[in-house]
């Protein structure tokens, strides 16, 4: 298939619950019709994101999935692990977590991340 000569949107079903859409070139470069895309198109960066990250948690202790330091943890190969281990970390207070309450949830998560090599820079 090549992409680089459609010339008209194509739809191709991969399964029953995956869709892929392809658009021409034209479509791609042409004006955003809709209009809240157009609005957020040409939004400020400052309007359009809030200035307030509190960091990997929310001030009422849940995790802040905008930021990009825990939105990737959860979407990775090793998310199920990951939420195990935040789950457990926000039962136990800091003293109990620093003693190794959560030992075996951090260890699942860490094999995880071993064997997936998920976070095995592109350049290695």
């Amino acid at each position: 298939m090549d992409l680089k000569n459609l010339s008209k949107s194509e739809m191709y079903r991969l399964s029953h619950k995956d869709v892929v859409y392809q658009i021409s070139k034209a479509e791609y470069y042409a004006d955003i019709k809709d209009p809240y895309a157009h609005k957020l198109s040409i939004m400020p960066s400052d309007e359009l994101f809030s200035k307030y990250n509190p960091g990997p948690k929310n001030p009422d202790g849940t995790p802040n999935f905008e930021c990009h330091c825990v939105g990737h943890l959860v979407a990775s190969p090793c998310g199920y692990a990951f939420r195990d281990l935040l789950t457990c970390q926000n039962k136990q207070s800091k003293t109990e977590f620093e003693e190794g309450a959560c030992q075996n949830q951090f260890l699942k998560f860490m094999n995880c991340v071993m064997k997936t090599e998920c976070f095995k820079s592109n350049n290695e």
